[in-house]
C-alpha cells in the first residue's frame, strides 16, 4: 500500500510537528508501506529549493513555487493570495497523488492541507484521513489576543470542521482533541485517536556533561530545566516565580531554559527585574547538542496555563523526558494530565501556582530516592504504553479499513 502524506512542514526542519511526521514515516517505511510526502507553500525553505527531494529513501515534493499569503502587500490582498494558493496547492497535490498512484491520501493539520487533499482523493477515488494534531483557534486565543467565539475564532473552527467532514475519517492525538471534536458536531465513530509517542531508542539515558553544567555556573546545582518553544501557553513565568521561591528560602537550585521563542523578551525581564543569578537561557541549539542539555537537567518542568488549547492538546517533549529517565513536572491542565500521573510517572502542581511549584520542587529536591523511583516508573510507562513502533501501527490497520471501505468490501470504521 502506498501512502501520502500532505503536511504543512517537514525535515529537515526539526520542530514538534516534523518530530511526528518523521516518526510517522520511518515507522511506516519500517511496516513494510510505500511512503510519499508533499509539503505545503507555507514549507520554510532556506534556500533554492528542489521540486523534489529525498530523505532516507523518501521522495519528499515541494510546493514552494505557489506564493503564501503573506507574501501579498495588503491584508486584502493576503487573502487573495491565500484563496489561490489554495488552488495552486490543490493542483500540486493532486499531480503528486495521480503521478504516484497512492493508495491512500493522510493529511495532517491544519486545514489547508485537508483542502488541498480532497480534490485528490474524490477524483482518484482514494481514501481521505485528517490528522488533528492541535486546535489552531485555541492556539490564537492565546498566542495572538483572539477573542473567543470573534469571527476569525468561528472562520478557523468552520474551516476546521468543514476539513473534518470532508475526510473519510478524522484521527485526533489526544482524549481531549477528540473530547473537543466530538462536542462540535464530529460524529465519534468517525473518530479514531492515534496518540503522541516517543523513539527511546534515541531518547536513552546517558551521564551527565559535567563541562556543559560547569559552563553555566550550575556544577553545584540542583538544575530545573524547560526545553521548548517559549510561548504564553507555555507559562514559563510561573516556573521563574516558583525559582525565585525557592532561591529565597535557601535552595540551592538553577534554572536553565532550552528554547526560544515570542515570549523569551519577557522572561528575560522578569530575571532582571527579580535578580536571578543562576538562570541560564540557553537559546535555540542545534539537535545534535540537545542530549547534553537534558543530561545536566534533574528535573523538567512544563507549567502551562489553563487554557481550551492546553487541555486539550498533549506535547511530544514530556514524552522525550520520561524516556530519558528524567523527573517531569506539569501543570495539571488536561494535555499533560493525559500523559504524567502524579507521584507515579511525574509531579503534577496547580496551573499558575507558582508556591505549590515550588513546593514540588522543593520535595524533589530533599528526596532523591522518589526522584529515582518517578524516573524508573516514567522510562516503564513510555516503553509500553508510548513507543511510536506501537503506535504508529495502527495506521497500517486504519489504512486497510478505509481502503477497504472504499472499494465496498467492508464497512466504513467504527
Amino acid at each position: 500500500m502506498k501512502v501520502l502524506h500532505v503536511l504543512e512542514t517537514s525535515i529537515p526542519h526539526n520542530v514538534g510537528y516534523t518530530i511526528r511526521a518523521n516518526a510517522i514515516v520511518e515507522n511506516q517505511l519500517r511496516l513494510g508501506l510505500e511512503v510519499v510526502v508533499v509539503t505545503s507553500p507555507m514549507f520554510a525553505a532556506t534556500g533554492p529549493i528542489a521540486a523534489c527531494e529525498e530523505y532516507g529513501g523518501v521522495r519528499y515534493y515541494r510546493t514552494n513555487h505557489i506564493l503564501p499569503p503573506a507574501s501579498a502587500r495588503s491584508k486584502l490582498g493576503s487573502y487573495w493570495r491565500r484563496i489561490m494558493m489554495l488552488r495552486g496547492y490543490r493542483e500540486a497535490v493532486l499531480g503528486v497523488a495521480r503521478k504516484e498512484r497512492v493508495d491512500v491520501i493522510h493529511a495532517h493539520s491544519s486545514y489547508s492541507n485537508a483542502y488541498a487533499a480532497m480534490s485528490a482523493a474524490r477524483l482518484l477515488n482514494v481514501p481521505l484521513l485528517y490528522e488533528v494534531r492541535t486546535l489552531w483557534g485555541e492556539s490564537a486565543v492565546v498566542e495572538d489576543g483572539w477573542r473567543s467565539n470573534s469571527w476569525k475564532h468561528r472562520m478557523i473552527w468552520r474551516l476546521e470542521l468543514g476539513a473534518m467532514r470532508s475526510a473519510d475519517l478524522v484521527v485526533p492525538i489526544s482524549n481531549g482533541i477528540f473530547d473537543e471534536l466530538a462536542s462540535r458536531g464530529v460524529p465519534k465513530y468517525k473518530m479514531k485517536i492515534v496518540a503522541n509517542g516517543v523513539d527511546t531508542s534515541k531518547f536513552t539515558p546517558g551521564p551527565k556533561d559535567t563541562a556543559l553544567a560547569a559552563s553555566v555556573g550550575m556544577s553545584d546545582r540542583f538544575i530545573v530545566g524547560f526545553v521548548g518553544s517559549m510561548r504564553k501557553l507555555e507559562g514559563l513565568s510561573t516556573l521563574l516565580d516558583a525559582y525565585d521561591i525557592c532561591r529565597r528560602n535557601g535552595a540551592k537550585i538553577g534554572l536553565v531554559l532550552v528554547g526560544d521563542g515570542p515570549d523569551k523578551q519577557h522572561l528575560e525581564s522578569m530575571k532582571r527585574e527579580l535578580k536571578l543569578a543562576d538562570v541560564h537561557f540557553a537559546g535555540n541549539v542545534p539537535h545534535d547538542e540537545v542530549a547534553a542539555w537534558y543530561s545536566i537537567l534533574d528535573v523538567v518542568a512544563y507549567p502551562r496555563i489553563r487554557a481550551v488549547i492546553n487541555e486539550r492538546v498533549t506535547p511530544l517533549k514530556p514524552l522525550e523526558v520520561m524516556a530519558l529517565g528524567k523527573v517531569c513536572i506539569g501543570s495539571d491542565v488536561g494535555g499533560l494530565l493525559e500523559l504524567i500521573s502524579n507521584r507515579q510517572t511525574g509531579m503534577i502542581f496547580r496551573s499558575g501556582d507558582a508556591a505549590h511549584l515550588a513546593e514540588v520542587l522543593r520535595t524533589l529536591l530533599a528526596n532523591p530516592a522518589l526522584m529515582a523511583e518517578l524516573g524508573r516508573s516514567a522510562q516503564s510507562f513510555v516503553k509500553s504504553e508510548r513507543e511510536w513502533s506501537v503506535i504508529v501501527s495502527q495506521y497500517s490497520e486504519i489504512y486497510s479499513e478505509l481502503f477497504a471501505a472504499r472499494r465496498g468490501a467492508a464497512p466504513a470504521p467504527q
